[in-house]
């Protein structure tokens, strides 16, 4: 009987049973991609992060990261989860306060990984590649009737926009219009097919809290996620997003951000942002936070009983 350690951590928190939870197999390199897919879709949470040996003697190492249903170019959170999962085991001589910076390889491109510590915890800092906005090809109409509001609760400041992966970011002028939005994951799945929208981004800057600059919901049913809890993948753009529809200060050079998710699942995250930009360039775009693992043991891959008794 075969079988593979693993772990389940929480992203974007530091408390179990919140954020968003992510499976982590430290030595994958054995693995096939077929048998990554079937190891996420048994792990059944949002994205399952991969860590292997790097192509390049340059590089520190690979990740891949696959949903129950498909593999995905990028993903924050099971970044964040991995990073902390490598720590916690002292992969690459990790120790307490010992600051390292890693180059990693995906399917997005090599991107920059820094592991830093706060109250004895790793603090991960992730960068992500700068992303272009496009204006939504569609009529508003469809798009409110995915997501389940009426055109009136749209933004007034800014339109919804696409970006070149697929994310679709839809602001709305209030948090009360976050509470009350009914998805339709089928309308969802028409545009994906029509328009290759991958996620929805649902984001209002209508907060309370003086230390939280956005709330973000996400879903991507056509990746086998229909909501999910917390997306590092999306907020990092949101800064983007805000900067090239000039909300923001286009004077000041460095913006940091703090993004809520989740809180409709009763598993609340945030995400820290941070973006370095000038003259109209955003030149930096960084995701961080913490995680905490809530599980630690092995799935077992074959078994020796007969399928037929």
């Amino acid at each position: 009987m075969s079988s593979i350690r693993i772990k389940q951590i929480d992203a974007f928190t530091r408390k179990p049973f919140s954020g968003n939870a992510a499976g982590v197999v430290l030595d994958a390199d054995h693995l096939n991609s077929k048998e990554m897919q079937k190891i996420a879709n048994e792990m059944a949470v949002s994205e399952t992060a991969f860590v292997l040996k790097p192509e390049s003697e340059e590089h520190d190492l690979r990740i891949r990261w696959f949903t129950p249903t498909h593999e995905v170019a990028l993903c924050g959170h099971a970044t964040i989860a991995a990073f902390h999962a490598l720590a916690e085991e002292g992969y690459f001589g990790l120790e307490v306060n010992e600051e390292q910076s890693f180059l990693m390889e995906t399917k997005s491109g090599v991107l920059n990984v820094d592991v830093e510590w706060k109250d004895m915890l790793p603090y991960i800092k992730m960068s992500l590649p700068i992303p272009h906005f496009f204006p939504f090809p569609d009529d508003y109409s469809l798009l409110c009737a995915a997501i389940g509001i009426s055109e009136i609760e749209l933004s007034k400041k800014v339109k919804p926009q696409i970006t070149e992966s697929g994310y679709c970011y839809i602001p709305l002028a209030t948090f009360d219009s976050m509470k009350t939005l009914e998805p339709n994951y089928l309308l969802m799945k028409k545009l994906h097919d029509r328009h290759d929208i991958t996620g929805f981004a649902i984001v209002t800057t209508d907060t309370e809290d003086r230390d939280i600059d956005w709330h973000m919901r996400f879903f991507a049913p056509t990746l086998g996620v229909n909501e999910d809890p917390v997306t590092g993948s999306a907020h990092g753009p949101m800064a983007v997003y805000l900067y090239k529809n000039k909300l923001l200060d286009s004077k000041q050079k460095h913006f940091s951000f703090k993004g809520s998710q989740g809180h409709f699942l009763n598993r609340t995250g945030f995400v820290s942002v941070t973006m370095l930009a000038k003259d109209g360039n955003v030149d930096e775009l960084v995701i961080a936070g913490q995680a905490i693992t809530v599980l630690d043991g092995s799935i077992r891959t074959h078994s020796s009983i007969p399928e037929q008794l």
